[in-house]
């Protein structure tokens, strides 16, 4: 089935499944950078992965992208750049934009980033941390946007309400999870991203 045609009515638990979250799982691959999309929770879910990424040797640098603000005085970018420190990462190899608002906007300044601090032509790798329900959409924007000859591999995190194995569980995970899953289709329609099967 291609993404386009998928409508709400056909939304099953089936389609969700393999829409959100087949074939995303972590490989262990290593990288040059890892890029840590933005939320209002980042700091508690997105980040203890990327930093683990990068105990790990995985990556020396850790790029916190989202200018975000949720009512707060800091951005999702500096909140996860805080937890990221008090974990024990060294100010040297945390990278943020403080900017970006959206998905796509994380992905298109992430790239403004990467060039300030390697030069594009010198990144042939990246992890990308995000949510894992949001997966999906985050690295079909990124290999749509980024340059050809960078490798973008999925480092997905875990948040509480919509795991691959709980989202049915709860109100509030089946919402999210099938809210994401129309904004795929929306992001296929609109050209943003081109269509895929699944």
């Amino acid at each position: 089935m291609l993404v386009s045609q998928i409508q709400e009515e056909n939304l099953t638990a089936d389609v969700i499944d393999r829409l959100l979250f087949e074939g995303l799982e972590d490989t262990g691959e290593s990288a040059d950078c890892i890029i840590v999309l933005g939320s209002s929770t980042a700091a508690k879910y997105r980040v203890p992965v990327a930093v683990s990424a990068h105990q790990a040797g995985r990556a020396s640098k850790l790029l916190f992208c989202g200018g975000a603000r949720h009512g707060g005085s800091y951005s999702e970018a500096e909140q996860m750049c805080h937890a990221a420190h008090a974990s024990g990462i060294a100010e040297e190899n945390i990278l943020a934009e403080t900017a970006s608002q959206n998905t796509i906007e994380n992905i298109l300044f992430a790239l403004i980033e990467l060039q300030r601090a390697f030069w594009l032509n010198n990144v042939h790798r990246v992890l990308l941390v995000t949510t894992a329900y949001h997966m999906r959409r985050s690295l079909a924007v990124a290999r749509y946007l980024f340059p050809t000859h960078i490798t973008v591999i999925p480092c997905p995190a875990n948040d509480t309400s919509t795991r691959r194995d709980t989202w049915t569980s709860s109100s509030e995970g089946i919402e999210r999870v099938r809210n994401e899953a129309m904004k795929i289709v929306d992001y296929v329609h609109s050209g943003v991203i081109p269509d895929f099967d699944i």
